[in-house]
């Protein structure tokens, strides 16, 4: 009875330690390969020398607070509240457009789609629609607000709202 019990022990320790490995060896597929995925490829699409970009790098370094109102926006106790339904589900779609056009974008500069100078006046309108995004919130945040901040809010979003609908126009 006791080899039995010492056999099942080192059955159940061979199967912990093969699926130890396993989700070690699977973790280390996964941050390769996400590595790899970010690694940046230089190229010539005809107007001078680029090197690619990651969605994940374009976020960063011209959507930050952005992201951060999404993220606030997405966590519903903390902004529902203090938006109406109607600002709510303007500001969540005027993101999400956003948020399309911004893979657009890094994928057309990418593919030689888009010149530098697009991508820099692309970019430029995105820094604006994080800088409304930072007042929005910065609004959102306030624990109650006056009328004056409310009319403000209101106003905030509806020009968020058509910036970002905007994004792929001519127009700023």
């Amino acid at each position: 009875m006791a080899k039995d019990t010492d056999k099942a022990k080192s059955t159940n320790t061979r199967l912990v330690v093969v699926l130890v490995l396993g989700v070690v060896v699977l973790v280390v597929i996964w941050v390769g390969w996400d590595l790899t995925k970010g690694h940046q490829r230089c190229f010539d699409c005809g107007d001078g020398q680029r090197c690619t970009i990651d969605v994940r790098q374009f976020a960063t370094q011209y959507s930050a607070y952005s992201l951060q109102l999404e993220a606030s926006l997405n966590e519903k106790a903390k902004v529902s509240v203090k938006l109406d339904p109607v600002q709510q589900q303007k500001l969540s779609e005027a993101m999400e457009s956003a948020n399309e056009f911004r893979k657009y974008v890094v994928a057309g500069f990418n593919s030689c789609a888009i010149t530098k100078a697009q991508y820099a006046q692309l970019g430029a309108r995105f820094q604006a629609l994080d800088g409304l995004a930072r007042e929005i919130n910065g609004l959102a945040a306030q624990p109650s607000r006056s009328a004056d901040d409310s009319t403000r809010l209101t106003t905030l979003i509806s020009e968020y709202s058509d910036l970002a609908h905007k994004l792929g126009t001519d127009k700023n």
